[in-house]
């Protein structure tokens, strides 16, 4: 073996030099220790030199990668691989490592949701004996608060419980500072008493044993063959243990992180104190382990770069601590030497790019547009490296415009993929059967294996609209009842479809009714949580087509996902199931599922899997404070200045780790740092770190440091998003704007008044709807609107009219709330208006009283005509329907409009832009009312009856408005010659139908606007 493993004194030293390597920020941590260990041992002629090493590092992922980097440096042949194991760091919330069971006989780890169930029943214990009420969901909150304090003291290493009694609070809190000391003895006495009766150890507590345990071993029995610590900050007292025994083995070797060799004995006194320093935790780990920073050595071979040099030591000195950075002006000149300070600083920048984003989006595709100009260049390879999983996922979504499949290395949370979010759509669904949302949504999962043609007949004949059922029975009533209806129109009309379809859709209730494992279709009122859970797996496996959901990578993570949550809800007792459905949302969203390959030449990395990896390209993104670096989290139960009394870590000292990780990665020869100044639409602040690299830039060059730190001009992804955003030059003449003119034949030959209103108003929405056959179709779960409204006030008012109820104000309010809520209007809400359209109803009969004596007869209502005009040679016909139509005394008639909201003005009456009511007159003028025959008619009448009731006449003045009294018979000839010029110009196959070519006489949103693009070609926002 190599100098490289000398054999160490008592002190870990060998000879004059120690067993402690460092490789510097920027190298490629695990492909520099790959390719020397490789050389060392001689591995590309021995295939089983390091068979019998035993490597340590940081994490699992990082496992796999000196995995990799052994093989490449083998020359790509078959060896046999060194055992290479997992520290478990600070840095990640995962649960660490399993200790190696074989060392001591130590008892086994509680489960992670078995230990928080535990910890749930000792907190639910604490409030019954307070005589307090608490929800079991917040007991469980505080059980994981209660967890993650006992791992903080595991890591933190040197914690005294017992030091908490000696804290004073202060007068102010006094009282709550005992309350909070009774409840903290659930983990300073109750648990460790618990741990011991179920003889089971805390994870971290017990990482700790096994490492104990290891070192007694290797001090036994000191292993002959290469025992190597590497890429581990020393964070957690595992680490700093395993270190220490590794440093006095014959091959022991312990290689750490970027670490500064120049420290100076004041830099770290300094350092020291700032815990949010990227050397904080490897100070503290040379501390431990006896040594000061320039015993470690560099690592062998490392090649001298000036320029690498210079960007590691102006990042160090953007990164120092606060009181550090008043004298940096002397400290860049002694780091520049011979050069000045300019020339210093700019080499140090070379290859470093700074980039902020207008909002996050923007960031994400100028990530995107980086990593796909990188495979413009063979053979380079490019990481996007990020803690923001949203910013890493949406770019990863980006890369796919151009076929480019490159996973976040994180995975993809588990609601994100088919098994994970069929799970919880089921879950939902379950919660309200009879809910059109929820079942469409289960129904077109692609898990599901019912047919999809009948899903989609299900959804276009029967749940489109307001919701007219409450439970599952209701709605199999309600397309029973649609059913039979439409049977009936077949056999008096002929037509069959409607019937078929139903009846498929009939066929398919009953379907999804035999896959469920209940029969009544109700969810209970409060369940056990493995019971709910084990309703949801049956659930989701009847209604799947084989072998989902339970198959691949998503399926194995449910799998363990439910396994997990029955031990979590065991202490809960019986919930609601909404109370599951919410513990089922929060814990999926903790599992992440690898579903794809790594590409060859691209990778999106978090920091953790960054620290030791390297590209060619780096983009170091989500440089924002609260992003990069995060904000330790809020404590519950312990202030700061109390938990540095009783000895755990300072929360900062994250904000150290993540600052070793940018110092890391800001290193490399080719970064850009991006950032952004929105983020979830709010303002953000750049990164500390970034903010004070640019101060220091701007120090050292002036005006030129913005130049320095911006992209070369061409290769700018600034401009490249600026010329993949900006329009195509179109041919001359072009618009966007839809400009349709179908021949004379396509166009329609009959309109009803209503549609002549729209014609007016927006042509485009009749040519999609009578020439293109388009209609829009009703949403699921409609709520009640003015159209649904209107179309129960005019129900309620026909039948009161046909005289089968008392013609009194209750008669009419009992058939209005009928009507009202056969379309779908909630209960609730029409027992809160009761009295206000009480009051309205009352009004209207009394206006209706006094009517009576001017008509003869009974009212028509809801009466159908139709009138035949000749437009430019060819046969047209105009239709409407009157609300109601009361013949007069003296053989004239009055058309009336009930309105639930406000009718139109007399203005647009006049101006021809609402002539439905002037043209009703025309048709009754005419004769096309069957039952009323040609009459004069003497009234046209709006009849407001919503939340307000009105009656206003057409026809009348209106001094504010400037309008004077006219004649309905003037009224009336006005609009047939409005009508007359109106269809004579679409008769013309020239004439275009456009897209509300008035926007201002547009009141409504268009059912078409999105098909017409409007956004594209109108700054208008009338319809959006």
């Amino acid at each position: 073996m190599s100098a490289l493993f000398g054999s160490p004194n008592s002190s870990g030293h060998t000879g004059d030099r120690t067993n402690v390597y460092t490789i510097p920020p920027g190298a490629n941590f695990l492909g520099e220790l790959a390719a020397r260990l490789a050389e060392e041992t001689g591995l590309r002629d021995n295939p089983e030199a390091l068979a019998d090493a035993l490597i340590y590092v940081p994490n699992r992922r990082s496992e796999r990668a000196l995995a990799f980097a052994l093989h490449q440096a083998s020359g790509r042949q078959a060896s046999l691989l060194p055992d290479i194991r997992a520290l478990g760091d600070l840095e990640t919330d995962d649960p660490p490592p399993s200790a190696e069971t074989a060392l001591a006989d130590l008892p086994p780890v509680i489960a992670p949701a078995k230990r928080i169930g535990a910890l749930t029943r000792l907190v639910m214990a604490y409030f019954e004996s307070q005589g307090t009420g608490m929800p079991a969901t917040s007991c469980l909150s505080a059980a994981r608060e209660l967890a993650r304090l006992l791992d903080q003291a595991a890591l933190s290493g040197d914690v005294d419980w017992a030091r908490l009694k000696e804290i004073n609070p202060g007068v102010q809190l006094a009282a709550h500072w005992d309350q909070s000391l009774e409840f903290l003895k659930i983990i300073t006495d109750q648990w460790p008493a618990q741990l011991e009766d179920a003889t089971a150890m805390d994870p971290y507590a017990r990482r700790y044993a096994a490492a104990e345990a290891m070192v007694r071993e290797w001090q036994a029995r000191p292993p002959e063959s290469p025992v190597i610590i590497a890429g581990s900050t020393g964070a957690t007292p595992a680490s700093r243990l395993l270190m220490q025994a590794a440093m006095q083995l014959p091959k022991g070797l312990v290689v750490l992180p970027g670490l500064d060799r120049d420290l100076s004995p004041q830099s770290l006194e300094r350092i020291d104190a700032s815990p949010s320093h990227p050397q904080f935790t490897l100070a503290r780990t040379l501390r431990e382990l006896g040594l000061d920073p320039t015993a470690a050595q560099p690592w062998p071979e490392q090649r001298a770069d000036p320029a690498a040099e210079a960007r590691r030591r102006l990042i160090h000195e953007a990164l120092a601590p606060a009181p550090s950075t008043a004298d940096w002006t002397v400290r860049l000149s002694e780091m520049a030497g011979d050069r000045s300070v300019a020339a210093f600083v700019s080499e140090a920048l070379t290859g470093l790019v700074t980039i902020d984003a207008k909002d996050d989006t923007e960031e994400a595709l100028l990530a995107a547009l980086m990593l796909r100009e990188t495979l413009e260049h063979e053979g380079r390879t490019a990481a996007l490296v990020t803690p923001d999983a949203g910013l890493a996922r949406h770019v990863s979504a980006m890369l796919k415009r151009w076929d480019i499949d490159v996973s976040p290395s994180a995975g993809w949370p588990l609601p994100q993929t088919d098994a994970g979010s069929l799970a919880l759509l089921v879950a939902d669904w379950l919660l309200d059967p009879a809910c059109p949302v929820a079942l469409m949504a289960v129904l077109n999962h692609p898990y599901c294996g019912i047919d999809a043609d009948a899903v989609l007949t299900l959804d276009r004949t029967s749940l489109r609209g307001p919701r007219l059922w409450h439970s599952w029975p209701d709605l199999e009533a309600h397309v029973d009842a649609l059913r039979q209806a439409a049977s009936d129109r077949s056999k008096r009309h002929g037509l069959s479809g409607d019937a078929v379809a139903l009846q498929q859709a009939s066929g398919t209730l009953s379907s999804i009714a035999e896959s469920l494992p209940v029969g009544d279709f109700s969810p209970p009122e409060s369940c056990l949580g493995a019971d709910w859970l084990q309703l949801v797996s049956e659930t989701a496996t009847r209604l799947s087509s084989e072998p989902h959901p339970w198959s691949g990578e998503d399926g194995a993570a449910l799998s363990r996902l439910m396994r997990h949550l029955s031990d979590l809800s065991e202490p809960l007792g019986p919930q609601a199931p909404q109370v599951w459905n919410e513990l089922l949302k929060s814990e999926a969203l903790t599992q992440s599922v690898h579903t794809a390959s790594p590409h060859p030449r691209l990778a999106i990395w978090g920091p953790l899997e960054a620290r030791l990896q390297t590209a060619d390209r780096l983009i170091l993104a989500g440089l924002n404070e609260g992003i990069w670096p995060a904000q330790p989290p809020a404590e519950a139960f312990l202030p700061r200045v109390f938990r540095r009394e009783i000895g755990l870590a300072d929360p900062d000292e994250r904000i150290g780790l993540a600052a070793h990780d940018f110092a890391q990665l800001a290193a490399a020869p080719h970064v850009t740092l991006l950032s952004s100044q929105r983020r979830d639409d709010k303002p953000a602040v750049t990164s500390r770190w970034v903010w004070r690299l640019k101060t220091l830039a701007r120090g050292a060059l002036g005006d030129a440091a913005d130049a320095a730190l911006s992209p070369p001009l061409d290769a700018n992804p600034v401009t490249w998003l600026e010329q993949l955003e900006q329009a195509p030059e179109l041919a001359n003449g072009f618009t966007a704007e839809p400009r349709p003119a179908p021949p004379r034949a396509a166009r329609p030959k009959k309109l009803s008044v209503t549609r002549i209103e729209q014609l007016v108003r927006d042509p485009y929405a009749i040519y999609c709807e009578y020439v293109l056959g388009l209609r829009r179709l009703d949403p699921l779960n409609l709520p009640p609107d003015v159209r649904i409204r209107g179309t129960a006030i005019h129900k309620a008012l026909e039948e009161f009219e046909q005289g089968d109820v008392s013609e009194d104000t209750d008669g009419l309010l009992s058939l209005l709330e009928q009507a009202l809520r056969n379309g779908g209007e909630p209960e609730a809400d029409i027992i809160a208006l009761r009295e206000r359209r009480r009051a309205i109803s009352a009004e209207y009969l009394d206006w209706r009283a006094e009517q009576q004596s001017q008509i003869e007869g009974d009212p028509l209502t809801e009466e159908y005509g139709e009138i035949a005009l000749q437009i430019e040679g060819e046969p047209f016909t105009l239709s409407g329907t009157a609300d109601r139509i009361e013949k007069r005394i003296g053989g004239v008639a009055a058309i009336l409009d009930f309105k639930s909201g406000r009718p139109p003005s007399e203005k647009q009456v006049r101006a021809g832009l609402s002539p439905q009511m002037p043209l009703q007159g025309l048709i009754a003028r005419e004769g096309g009312y069957e039952k009323l025959g040609k009459a004069e008619v003497e009234a046209l009448t709006y009849l407001r009856f919503g939340t307000a009731f009105d009656v206003r006449e057409i026809g009348e003045a209106n001094g504010r408005a400037k309008i004077e009294a006219a004649a309905i018979s003037d009224i009336i000839a006005d609009a047939e010659a409005g009508l007359t010029r109106l269809l004579t110009a679409f008769a013309d196959p020239n004439h275009p139908y456009l897209s509300a070519p008035r926007p201002e006489r547009v009141s409504y949103e268009s059912d078409y606007s999105r098909l017409a693009r409007r956004k594209e070609w109108t700054g208008l926002s009338t319809y959006d």
